[in-house]
């Protein structure tokens, strides 16, 4: 049976609140789009036939009509990731002169004041702001997009492309998100391995797109924010199937999903 390494998107405890003024800096990094999908409830069962499905020789999915597999369009419309841009390249190890820690410590230069509220109060300042949305980064890197077999663990190497949210947008994070689960299907392939990591969100939206008859009921109202989205193709177009998920209360009223 596969392990999977993802966040149960179901218990309320471990979603991050998202507060309005965190959604210019989510736009500009370009990770507004996932921060939408981020929790829609997956279907392990579904993931685990995928991943049956999946050839390691061709990076493809091997089913009885053919041969079929994710490609960078289904990223960018799906998740709304930039798939044309820097490449997401990055030295694992830390400089001789420093540690990851001493990373960690420049970039979270400021804790923020305990007595502000970050969901509510209306006097947090800008650093506040930024500071709450570094921290939803690493939760996307670590709890979504990149997981491994770590236990839910955050490679600090990311640190390196988040350090300048005016930079972090010019990134081709839907390549590198792309990549990153084609190396973890193949790594699942292998039969002494019993977990599935990489980004599942990715994978889920991507059956239900392609495959008509595993589609959930698709919602009726206007999850993404016109302006936005103008003149962008209507992405993410994962949105269209989180209707479901206001069974579990998980929509966040300050943002309209």
């Amino acid at each position: 049976m596969l392990k999977y390494r993802r966040k149960n998107p179901n218990n309320q405890d471990d979603l991050l609140p998202l507060d309005l003024r965190m959604v210019p800096l989510l736009q500009s990094t370009g990770f507004y789009g996932v921060a939408r999908v981020a929790y829609l409830q997956l279907d392990w069962s579904l993931i685990s036939a995928l991943v049956e499905g999946w050839r390691p020789e061709t990076h493809t999915f091997h089913f009885s009509v053919g041969e079929v597999t994710i490609t960078l369009q289904d990223v960018g419309i799906l998740l709304g990731l930039l798939v044309d841009g820097d490449a997401v390249i990055s030295d694992v190890t830390p400089r001789p002169d420093m540690s990851w820690r001493s990373y960690v410590a420049e970039l979270f230069d400021k804790d923020p004041d305990p007595n502000k509220d970050m969901n509510g109060s209306r006097d947090a300042s800008a650093n506040d702001i930024r500071f709450q949305v570094l921290c939803y980064l690493v939760h996307l890197f670590g709890g979504v997009l990149f997981t491994d077999n770590s236990g839910g663990l955050f490679h600090p190497m990311f640190i390196h492309f988040i350090r300048d949210l005016d930079r972090c947008g010019d990134y081709a994070w839907g390549a590198a998100v792309l990549a990153y689960l084609y190396m973890e299907l193949c790594k699942t392939s292998k039969k002494e391995v019993d977990e599935v990591a990489g980004c599942l969100l990715l994978l889920e939206l991507w059956a239900c797109e392609r495959f008509p008859t595993l589609t959930p009921i698709r919602t009726s109202n206007p999850l993404f924010d016109a302006r936005f989205w103008e003149g962008r193709a209507a992405a993410p177009c994962g949105l269209t199937y989180l209707a479901f998920i206001n069974l579990f209360g998980l929509i966040n009223p300050q943002l309209g999903f």
